[in-house]
Formats: structure tokens, C-alpha cells, sequence
């Protein structure tokens, strides 16, 4: 069994702004993407893992709990304070190296708040800021990259999210079909535990033995054993809950853990070959059945096509972007030749070789003439400028449903918007997306579906008109998560549990799940001083 030795950090003094009840001029810090408000009694924003230390002792000093912030994209409310200290690693944003490892695979080591789009820019040009400070060994390194088409593939819908949060919640998103999520890319990690002491870990470094049990020595060189959670892991993507299994690796641990069991300062990240040649394309279906067969039917094809992503509009979706087009014309993202009798939308993006480019493209217009479509109809993207014009099409149905919840809200403020984020095996496919609409059109909900249906991911917005519609949303968005568990999918496929959605881990892994977690938990924060309120309320 492989023990984790935490390390004395050097420790400096990171003073925190008090904030009592008002936080004048740092109110951002109390709220995320999600519209929940918290509150706080200070701030804290270190510059390096030696003031994170600080701030971690002096919150431990004053009895705090601990909530991190980052960017704040996220939108189950994992960085909205619950009281405590609020310490925030946006001063933590260089990116510090690069490393070539034994097998040929680039990594590149980032500061937790590092930006994902800076990341991705900086990979894909072979340009770096920080690079100026970087020794010449690495410098020569970064020269081997630079005669590569690399790329960082994790893909958040929210490309300003800070590494360290990507990686707290094992981020995905539409290019998780073909590359998965955040975990696999991360290759080691910083984190500072709740005692203000530093542990590193490597991937193959510590594992948990055949029965999933691992050790944590202390500084006065006492051995507490633990247990890994032994809970069945969902067959599908999942970001809820602490990953689980014997022999896991201990890396593993933390990546999706929120920030509940320590705070991650720095990843090291693994960067692949990126395609020669990229596409996008929108194809056009008169009924939801063909548009799920071309789904089934590209799945099987993912390797020889090079299919990277594969996102569902719904009918619903479509009405809804037509009445966006004619509201807004072009300043809406929604082509105007968007045809008139298209019942659904698939949107694929396609990574490739420029020789077998020509021959995908013919592949995938047979695929769609074979499920009942009509190739002549659909969108394809080849330049640059072209994707781009597709992708702002792809997300104008978000902020579509954002803007009609806004409408609502208006007479209504209470109520907000209810989206799922669930995912079923493949098998399952069929059967959720009738289930979905059976027990919607049986309550009469305004609702719309779109997502990542290539992992069998789809988002159910519900756009309640009242309160009880509202409340009526509610009940089955919960039904609908048994049902998805039973299925042996997850109601928590990308966006993470946070604040918002803590009844769910009782339902994927029971009682004695979340008390397998509470458990590890005690190991490394005894206190439960270390992201209040998120996973376990």
C-alpha cells in the first residue's frame, strides 16, 4: 500500500481583506455562473502555494471554512461561499513549463488559475508568455513542440474557466465524445490540504491496493489507513462524487472532488497531436427517430471518420432559434437559411487528415442518406471563419433559453431555469429521450432539448412560466434522476454536484456511498473545513 507524505511548505503570511457583513468592492467573489449569493467573512488572493499555505493556517487559526475561487464559471455553486474565507487563485495564472515525457508526449505545467483558453492558445501556437523565465532545457523542449500541431483537448462550453477548476471537476464537454474528459490529461498535481501542507503526486506514484485501501502519514509520523470509495462508478460520463475502485490511482482522487478534499495549485497536463485538417457540419433531420439512428450510426464510424463531437438541437430547439432569427435577424447567430421544414439538428465537428478529408465528407453524407436525410441540405464549415460560424450557431440556443428564463423572471423572479445534466449507456438512448418527453408533455412544461448526444448526454431545459410550473419541474427533475441512475447513467455528467445538487449523490451511490466518501473526506480535512456545503450540503 503506497502512502501519501505530505510536505512542509515554506509558509508566508497572506493577509486576508476582512469583510464583516459587506463586501464592498468584491462582491463578484460571493456568486458564480450559477445566481446563487453567498457570504463570507474574508478574502484572501495568494501569489504562489506559499501564501495559499498562509491562508489556509490563518483561516484554520480562526476556525473558517474554506471555499476556493477560481473563475467562477461553474454553474452548480461550488464557488459560492458559505461563510469562511474565500481564497481565490487568480493571482496563480503563469504557466510555468513544459516537459517531454518518456513516451513522446508533451506535458505542460500550469498554476491552477491559468485560464483554459490561454492554455489552449498558447498550445496550439507553440507560444508562451511565461516563457521568458523558463531555463534553457525547457526552452529546448518548447522548440520540439513548436514543430508540432498540438492541442489541449478538454472543452468546456466555457473556455475562461481557470485550469484549477477544470480540473477540481473533471471538465468536459462537446469533444469529450472522442478525447474524454479533463482526468486522463492530468499527469500530477499540487495540492495544499487543509492543514496548510503541500502534497504532490504523480500519476503511477500512489495507488490504493486491490481492496482500495490507502495511507496518509502525518508530520509526527503516525499512519492513518483509508479507504477508497468502493461504490459502482457510473458506466457513462459522471463528475459526481469522488472517483472510486481498487487500485485506483491516488491522482484520481482529487480530480472531481470539488475542492472538498484539498486545494489544487498546479496540474501538469497532458497535450496531444492535434488533426491535420478540421471540419464542422449541421445536418438537418424531418423527425427525432432519424436524427438518433444517424447518432447510433456515426458512433459505430467515431474512429474512421475522425467524428470529435456530436450535439442534438431538438424540435423544440429549433422553434426556439427561429423565433430568436426573426427577433433579432443576424445579430442572432441563427443563419437565415436555416430550412423551413427541418424537425431537428445534428452538429458534428470532424478532425481528420487533409488527404482523407474529401472521403470523410462523402462517408457522412452517405450515413445521412441512409437515416433519411438529405446531404444537399446541410451546412458544412471548412475555413476557419466557417466553424466559427457554425459554433456561434451551435451555442446561440444557451443563451436563447437564457433570455427567455430573463423574460420570465420579469413576473416571476423566483423562477429560474432547470437544466439537467444527465447521461445513460448508450443502449439507454431511446428510452431516456422518451421518458424525457412522455412525463414533460404530460405536465404541460415548456422545455427544450439539446447537447451532447454522442455521449448520450442531453440537456432538458425546462422553462417553467410560473410557480407552479416551477415546482412542477422540480419533481420530475428529480424523478428523472432516479430513472437515469437505474439505468446506470449519471445525473451529474459534466457540470459537477457543488451546492446546487447534493441530494443527487445519495441517489447514485446510496447512504453508505456518501458516507464512503464522507470517510475519505475525514482523512484529509478532519475538520470538514474545506468547501462547505458543496457535495455533502
Amino acid at each position: 500500500m503506497d502512502l501519501l507524505q505530505p510536505v512542509e511548505p515554506a509558509t508566508r503570511a497572506c493577509p486576508p481583506i476582512l469583510c464583516g457583513d459587506a463586501i464592498k468592492g468584491y462582491e463578484k467573489y460571493l456568486f458564480d455562473e450559477s445566481r446563487r449569493t453567498g457570504h463570507a467573512t474574508a478574502l484572501a488572493f495568494p501569489r504562489d502555494d506559499a501564501e495559499v499555505s498562509g491562508a489556509v493556517r490563518a483561516a484554520d487559526k480562526d476556525g473558517l471554512s474554506i471555499t476556493v475561487s477560481g473563475a467562477r464559471t461553474g454553474i452548480a455553486a461550488g464557488a459560492v461561499p458559505d461563510g469562511g474565507m474565500v481564497i481565490s487563485l487568480e493571482r496563480l495564472n503563469r504557466i510555468c513549463g513544459v516537459r517531454k515525457g518518456e513516451n513522446g508526449e508533451f506535458h505542460v505545467l500550469c498554476q491552477a488559475g491559468v485560464s483554459l483558453a490561454d492554455l489552449q492558445r498558447s498550445v496550439a501556437l507553440g507560444k508562451f508568455a511565461d516563457s521568458a523565465t523558463w531555463d534553457k532545457a525547457t526552452l529546448a523542449v518548447l522548440e520540439e513542440m513548436k514543430t508540432q500541431r498540438l492541442l489541449y483537448p478538454p472543452d468546456p462550453t466555457e473556455t475562461s474557466a481557470a485550469i484549477g477548476g477544470t480540473v477540481a471537476c473533471n471538465a468536459s464537454g462537446a469533444h469529450t465524445f472522442r478525447y474524454g474528459p479533463t482526468r486522463p490529461y492530468v499527469s500530477w498535481i499540487r495540492v495544499v490540504l487543509a492543514d496548510g501542507r503541500v502534497l504532490e503526486l504523480t500519476r503511477g506514484q500512489a495507488r490504493a491496493d486491490e481492496n482500495g485501501r490507502f495511507g496518509f502519514q502525518h508530520a509526527d509520523g503516525t499512519v492513518v489507513t483509508a479507504q477508497a470509495p468502493m461504490y459502482r462508478w457510473p458506466a457513462t460520463k459522471n463528475s459526481g462524487g469522488y472517483f472510486s475502485g481498487a487500485g485506483m490511482d491516488l491522482v484520481d482522487l482529487f480530480i472531481g472532488a470539488e475542492g472538498t478534499l484539498g486545494i489544487i495549485t498546479a496540474a501538469e497536463l497532458r497535450v496531444v497531436p492535434a488533426p491535420e485538417a478540421n471540419c464542422a457540419a449541421v445536418t438537418f433531420w424531418p423527425m427525432e427517430a432519424a436524427a438518433l439512428e444517424f447518432t447510433r450510426n456515426l458512433r459505430q464510424r467515431k474512429e474512421v471518420l475522425g467524428i470529435e463531437a456530436i450535439e442534438y438541437f431538438g424540435p423544440d430547439a429549433l422553434r426556439l432559434l427561429r423565433k430568436r432569427r426573426a427577433l433579432l435577424g443576424a445579430a442572432s447567430g441563427v443563419p437565415d437559411c436555416l430550412p423551413a421544414d427541418a424537425g431537428c439538428a445534428i452538429y458534428l465537428d470532424i478532425g481528420t487528415t487533409t488527404a482523407a478529408l474529401p472521403d470523410t465528407l462523402e462517408a457522412v453524407a452517405a450515413c445521412v442518406r441512409e437515416c433519411g436525410g438529405n446531404p444537399d441540405v446541410c451546412w458544412t464549415g471548412m475555413t476557419k471563419a466557417e466553424r466559427e460560424r457554425l459554433r456561434v450557431f451551435r451555442h446561440a440556443l444557451p443563451e436563447t433559453v437564457n433570455a427567455a428564463i430573463a423574460e420570465i423572471r420579469q413576473t416571476h423572479p423566483q423562477v429560474t431555469k432547470l437544466g439537467t445534466d444527465m447521461a445513460v449507456p448508450d443502449e439507454c438512448l431511446e428510452r431516456v429521450v422518451r421518458l424525457y418527453r412522455e412525463r414533460l408533455d404530460a405536465k404541460g412544461l415548456d422545455y427544450v432539448v439539446f447537447g451532447h448526444i454522442g455521449d448520450n448526454h442531453l440537456h432538458i431545459n425546462i422553462l417553467p412560466r410560473n410557480p407552479a410550473e416551477y415546482a412542477a419541474g422540480k419533481e420530475l427533475y428529480q424523478s428523472f434522476a432516479r430513472d437515469v441512475v437505474a439505468m446506470g447513467g449519471s445525473p451529474a455528467a459534466e457540470h459537477g454536484i457543488g451546492k446546487l445538487k447534493t441530494g443527487f449523490l445519495k441517489i447514485m451511490y446510496g447512504e453508505d456511498g456518501v458516507a464512503q466518501m464522507l470517510a475519505v473526506k475525514r482523512v484529509f480535512d478532519p475538520d470538514l473545513r474545506l468547501g462547505k456545503g458543496t457535495l455533502f450540503g
